[in-house]
């Protein structure tokens, strides 16, 4: 195969499908026509699979095109099951679990209402944009909800019901606690996956990390976890608990599976294809007549305030992560690299921060990673205006460029 600017046909708009499919169609719609926009959609693509960037499409930068959309969803007519169910929930039509000619009929008009090309086929694209549309409370899904606990209050969560079924060490001697969700409360509908991108959060909470999942097994707005949990110190000073769980890393569902816990970013595969942690930890801080206080007006000592020296996201003081977080963080994200091979740890944040990029925009929204372009590691920050977490400590800073 070899297409190059000028040409036109089908074969050029399956490209321009698998360039958006790929995110990295930029252009309102799909032509048939090879132009500028393709061409330098296509170099983009390029760029960042490491390939020759030449704009020219041969059998390298195909067979790069197909790797990324070759795990995608895809339903026809004549398929069946509980995929199936769900999109015609989202259509609000009868839930039968059957693709039928009344389903491919409903998905072409909504694939024509929205600008898709109506083919009455169900592709990540489609299926994307039915979940964008369409989520409410009663849709357990993937775009509005994620693992941020704020004015969530778990500190005196007793009701536990995890399934506790010990702990493991890794091979750099990390120990890592089982506590497992309820087997409805993580996504196993595409099988196992091998993630490609490892996100960074931190709770917006308290410090016990069993606290936290056992908050996301009792609540009702779905499969939201994150496969990780790393427990901290508590605010509390001489509370029971203090150190407790600082640094305690807890796995929270099997590997090779999902939480859904970015909430709304530019491209559905950066929530199919992550894994992810979250940090015990409060995020910003205010400082009131020489005090600290966290967003639901808890006093937090001074030895455990991060002064930044500048403002990010327009706050200058934060709820440090202990030096037991990061360091297990670190041990994390290396047994989670040898787990996910597909994952390049030292790309994204890590990169922005080895080649100089300052840590305030380097933790900031980044167009790349929301749209998907550069797979790697990144914070919720970098795919998300309006989140915290994580901000740039200058121990977490360190390590990450240590990678």
């Amino acid at each position: 195969m070899l297409l190059k600017k000028g040409d036109s046909g089908p074969d050029v708009k399956e490209l321009q499908t698998l360039l958006d499919d790929n995110g990295f169609w930029t252009y309102y719609t799909i032509t048939d026509y090879f132009g500028s926009v393709t061409e330098t959609a296509v170099k983009n693509f390029q760029f960042s699979k490491q390939i020759k960037v030449d704009g020219l499409v041969g059998n390298t930068t195909y067979s790069c095109l197909m790797d990324g959309v070759k795990n995608d969803i895809m339903l026809k007519k004549g398929d069946r099951g509980e995929q199936v169910k769900e999109v015609q929930q989202m259509l609000g039509i009868t839930a039968d679990g059957i693709f039928g000619s009344g389903t491919e009929s409903s998905v072409k008009k909504f694939q024509s209402d929205n600008g898709l090309i109506a083919d009455g086929i169900v592709g990540s694209k489609t299926y994307e944009t039915l979940a964008n549309k369409t989520l409410g409370n009663s849709f357990d899904n993937i775009i509005d909800v994620d693992t941020d606990r704020t004015y969530f209050d778990d500190s005196e969560d007793t009701d536990d019901k995890l399934n506790y079924l010990g702990s493991y060490k890794t091979e750099d001697g990390l120990e890592i606690d089982r506590a497992y969700l309820d087997g409805d409360e993580y996504v196993k509908d595409y099988g196992e996956i091998q993630p490609e991108n490892f996100f960074i959060h931190h709770t917006a909470g308290w410090n016990n990390p069993y606290n936290t999942i056992n908050s996301w097994n009792k609540d009702k707005r779905g499969r939201v976890a994150t496969q990780y949990c790393i427990g901290g110190t508590s605010v509390r000073v001489g509370s029971y608990g203090d150190d407790k769980y600082n640094g305690q890393v807890v796995e929270c569902f099997p590997d090779y599976y999902i939480g859904w816990h970015l909430g709304k970013v530019g491209n559905f595969n950066m929530s199919k294809y992550s894994s992810a942690v979250e940090i015990n930890n409060f995020g910003y801080v205010t400082k009131k007549d020489g005090k600290y206080y966290n967003y639901v007006n808890g006093e937090v000592p001074e030895s455990m305030v991060c002064d930044l020296g500048y403002e990010f996201k327009g706050h200058q003081y934060w709820h440090a992560y202990t030096k037991e977080q990061i360091e297990s963080l670190r041990l994390l994200i290396n047994h989670a690299n040898k787990i996910y091979p597909k994952i390049d740890m030292t790309a994204g944040l890590p990169q922005l921060l080895k080649d100089g990029v300052h840590p305030k925009e380097a933790f900031d929204f980044n167009e790349d990673a929301y749209n998907g372009r550069i797979k790697g590691l990144w914070t919720h920050t970098n795919v998300r205006t309006d989140k915290f977490d994580c901000y740039p400590d200058p121990k977490l800073v360190e390590m990450l460029k240590g990678l």
